[in-house]
């Protein structure tokens, strides 16, 4: 009966596993949109107290304050992996050794980390300073100047200093949050708990962002001025609300998990290492808009910045909403290759078929969707800084007309969000399959050349385009031109992880259902970028106007969009995704297609509601009683559970060893020879 009562214990927790995924999945849904709105109110009212150049500094330093986590994410990622099993085979030993080590490390990079956080909030607002004297030959910078809140009382005046206090809370949370309180999160992620940690994270969101908005909103209503170091600072509390409440929860509900001074995982520490190693190169391609940006805000100033940012903002979280939708399917298949050691190629075929929906969704909302949002909300708001700007900066309201109303720009973006999508899937299988060391050098390799080839493009651009003055066009070649170099490098590391999975990771690989997968990627991304081009115009319009007033500044004016445009691009995006990214799969591969709609976590969730009742309606129509029936399988399962611990209890008892083996008799051994040839002496007769 131990094989059955296994089974029964395995379906148990992949039913548990299926239905985690799946609020796991709403979670993360509620909690991206959740962000998304506290990130619009953010910027829209930062816009309005402080202006675009300090929306732009705030974006970067939180993207700084992220990249400066990257090391404790590696070893966050590793501790995970390792404290997952023996978690979930209540191993406390095991998964207290590698609690204890990571605790340990955590707590080594607390003063590193601090000391790199302190040194980037004195180096970034000297960047600022320093950076257009040197390239432009501005005068040095010491302070930026915000918008006119009210008439009559003058813009608000930042000094250096005080952007150098604003950078540190942003870093010192990052720090603080994963040094200290990082490794019960990864108790929580362990344990599959995952949602209620994030749950966590949105409650303490709320509360935080929620004070600086109120604050930023005083100072628009009453037009006084307010330090933006005192309006931040709730920040440094962030990390400590967060974590508290964390470590309280894991601390009761997990009495077992304890800190051992004497433990020590090496397994861990060196493949933290070799994570962080490994990802160093993934992570660059995916993550280095933050090199445009600090280009662009030593080149031009921290205005085109802030626009970049806005419009990121915007696309990221749409990326991020849906990245949110094949959760479950990522850890069916790592689950899959963590059990068999590879996937049939079939099933990765199905796989990257749904990875590739994904993205042509993705790319079909950002693309037609994001220039609308981004423009309707913060437009108007940008515009306003440019009212008596000298018309020397023209190339700055250039930009500002190429990043919002470009059709261009919101493809390339469009396209940039699809490739890390379809990158992340296939990086995912390779950390799987535990072999990303294997990918390490070419991936490192293929950012080197990345970021090389990016540098000469931009500082080319730079002498060639800046210098000989043609400015108006000078940050949308930049934007441009590195979208493009990006898009390919990005295709040069998926085919690359591509073929690495088709020699790795799948068995029976062929070239079957690879071509018409990526015609299902490709037909939305060519339809729709047609459809931007040559049709969206004709139900909605971006218009922003530049000109030059008499007294040399320039005006910008941007017209307004109403929400009947921004309700009727909401249509047209619906009818456009839905015909090109489900139909088309449904209706030459129909079988998948439908697989994957019915796997969908909502989706999942209605079928098994209405299949259970279905089941309870059959019962009773045959006369039988479900809830008897229920409660003798818990009876049955409850008594094969016992007789498995009282199992696992006599044999791990001495003395029932010793009552069994004391006076038997040592069983013969017996040792296999190579036979030896002998030599036989024949007498003959005489």
């Amino acid at each position: 009966m131990q094989p059955e009562a296994t089974n029964a214990t395995e379906n148990i927790v992949i039913k548990t596993s299926a239905r985690t995924s799946v609020w796991s999945a709403l979670v993360g849904v509620a909690i991206s949109l959740t962000n998304t709105i506290i990130q619009i109110l953010m910027i829209y009212w930062i816009l309005s107290a402080y202006g675009t150049e300090f929306n732009g500094f705030v974006r970067i330093s939180m993207s700084i304050a992220i990249i400066g986590g990257t090391c404790e994410g590696a070893l966050g990622v590793t501790t995970v992996i390792l404290m997952a099993k023996p978690i979930m085979e209540k191993d406390w030993i095991t998964a207290n050794e590698s609690f204890s080590t990571a605790k340990r490390k955590y707590r080594n990079k607390l003063w590193r980390g601090l000391i790199f956080v302190t040194l980037i909030s004195i180096l970034y607002p000297l960047e600022i300073a320093l950076a257009p004297h040197f390239l432009q030959g501005d005068p040095i910078t010491t302070s930026i100047t915000g918008p006119i809140i009210k008439d009559g009382i003058d813009p608000i005046t930042i000094h250096l200093w005080e952007l150098g206090f604003v950078c540190f809370f942003f870093g010192f949370k990052q720090v603080v949050s994963s040094s200290i309180f990082g490794i019960y999160e990864n108790v929580l992620e362990a344990d599959k708990q995952n949602y209620l940690r994030r749950a966590i994270i949105l409650f303490t969101d709320v509360i935080v962002y929620m004070l600086i908005i109120s604050l930023l909103s005083y100072i628009n209503f009453k037009g006084i001025h307010i330090s933006p170091v005192l309006v931040f600072l709730p920040i440094v509390i962030y990390p400590f609300i967060r974590g508290f409440m964390i470590m309280v929860y894991v601390k009761r509900k997990y009495p077992w998990i304890k800190f051992y001074a004497d433990f020590n995982d090496h397994n861990l520490v060196r493949k933290s290492s070799k994570l962080f190693f490994s990802s160093l190169g993934i992570n660059t391609l995916m993550n280095a808009d933050i090199i445009i940006l600090l280009i662009v805000l030593g080149a031009s100033g921290l205005k085109t910045t802030s626009m970049l940012s806005i419009y990121m903002i915007v696309g990221i979280n749409i990326r991020i909403i849906m990245l949110n939708f094949i959760v479950s399917f990522r850890e069916f298949f790592i689950s899959q290759i963590l059990r068999e050691g590879r996937i049939e190629w079939k099933t990765y075929t199905n796989y990257e078929l749904y990875t590739y929906i994904v993205a042509a969704f993705s790319f079909v909302m950002i693309s037609i969707l994001t220039p609308f949002v981004a423009t309707g909300l913060f437009g108007n708001v940008i515009a306003k800084d440019f009212d008596g700007t000298e018309a020397s900066a023209i190339y700055q309201a250039e930009a500002l007309k190429y990043i919002f109303s470009g059709q261009e720009f919101s493809i390339l973006f469009g396209l940039s969000t699809s490739a890390i999508i379809i990158v992340q899937g296939q990086y995912v299988l390779v950390q799987a399959k535990g072999i990303e060391k294997r990918t390490t050098k070419w991936l490192n390799l293929i950012a080197t050349w990345y970021v090389v080839t990016e540098a000469i493009t931009l500082v080319l651009l730079y002498f060639f385009a800046f210098n000989s003055g043609d400015k108006p066009n000078w940050i949308p070649n930049i934007i441009r031109y590195f979208y493009i170099i990006k898009l390919i490098f990005m295709m040069i590391a998926y085919f690359f992880l591509w073929s690495f999975t088709w020699t790795h990771i799948t068995y029976n690989s062929s070239l079957k259902n690879v071509i018409p997968n990526f015609i299902f990627l490709l037909v939305p991304v060519i339809s729709t970028s047609l459809f931007i081009k040559y049709g969206l115009s004709q139900f909605a319009l971006i218009k922003i106007n530049i000109a030059t007033t008499e007294a040399g500044t320039i005006s910008v004016i941007v017209d307004s969009i109403s929400i009947p445009t921004i309700v009727s691009v909401l249509a047209i995006t619906g009818i456009t995704s839905l015909p090109i990214c489900i139909i088309l799969p449904l209706i030459f591969r129909p079988k998948i297609g439908l697989n994957i709609i019915v796997n969908l976590p909502i989706v999942k969730q209605i079928i098994q509601k209405n299949s259970s009742k279905l089941k309870i309606a059959r019962f009773i129509d045959a006369g039988i009683n479900a809830e008897e029936e229920s409660n003798q399988n818990d009876q049955i399962m409850k008594s094969l559970y016992d007789q498995i611990e009282e199992n696992n209890e006599i044999i791990n008892d001495e003395n029932y060893f010793e009552k069994r083996y004391k006076y038997k008799n040592t069983p013969k051994v017996y040792t296999l020879k190579p036979t030896e040839t002998t030599v036989t002496k024949v007498k003959t007769k005489k």
